[in-house]
């Protein structure tokens, strides 16, 4: 009987360790050319060059658990608190931007989502924007994409926001909703619509809707309509999922 119960806790613990979060942990960063690092080490962040000599340092504000971007020539540091831990959002900050050492601007999660309630949250963590985060060709802007699909870009020079705007061709007879669908064989099927981010509320919570992006099956996506047609970038397809404040 003891044996059966250590083995049934033991189970347990092992499902429940299956589904939990791994912690992120990360001390270094590397520019994309490979000239430049950020190491982390004593509270600090230090910036060398490919020789090892440092160039400055600044101070850590808990970023080992998040994603650092390093331009090119060493002088512009991005920072996105992409796996933002714990679900209590606040007035904490999701973004930073420093040059040359010297913080620019930081950005509130709230000053770049409309609705705090469009993130998507695991057991530990926060989700809110789409990743695959880079430094735009001339290493001069930077943009991300949050689950609300506003692309906002930013200038390194100062940190600013110079354009905050959806996909293109979303209007005013667009929806951006997220919800649950069942796919056949045909190209037309109704999603039940579980949270909406843009548009007009759709009678019974329902949309009918063409689509050719996805095959026989239940899914649960994030998606644009247009005129009762799927025109959701591909990229955001798969890598973004709502499950706070839901409909259901």
């Amino acid at each position: 009987m003891i044996r059966r119960i250590f083995l049934l806790f033991f189970g347990l613990v092992f499902i429940f360790d299956c589904f939990a979060d791994e912690p992120r942990l990360q001390t270094k960063f590397e520019s994309k050319n490979g000239e430049y690092s950020v190491k982390y080490q004593k509270k600090k962040w230090t910036l060398s060059d490919k020789a090892g000599s440092t160039k400055y340092k600044f101070k850590d504000l808990g970023f080992t658990s998040m994603t650092i971007l390093v331009s090119d020539n060493g002088q512009n540091i991005v920072i996105i608190d992409d796996f933002m831990e714990g679900h209590t959002i606040g007035d904490r900050n999701a973004l930073w931007f420093y040059r040359n050492g010297k913080l620019l601007r930081s950005y509130k999660l709230t000053e770049l989502v409309v609705d705090t309630c469009n993130v998507g949250k695991s057991i530990w963590h926060t989700d809110w924007s789409y990743g695959n985060f880079e430094l735009s060709e001339h290493q001069n802007h930077f943009t991300l994409t949050t689950y609300e699909l506003s692309e906002i870009a930013f200038d390194l020079t100062n940190g600013q926001i110079f354009s905050n705007q959806k996909p293109i061709g979303f209007d005013s007879n667009s929806l951006i909703v997220f919800g649950e669908f069942r796919k056949g064989d045909d190209d037309y099927t109704t999603m039940k619509i579980l949270k909406y981010i843009a548009g007009i509320k759709q009678e019974d919570n329902k949309i009918k809707f063409k689509t050719t992006s996805y095959g026989a099956g239940l899914w649960r996506e994030l998606l644009m309509i247009k005129n009762g047609i799927d025109i959701t970038p591909d990229k955001y397809r798969g890598n973004m999922f709502l499950n706070t404040c839901l409909n259901e």
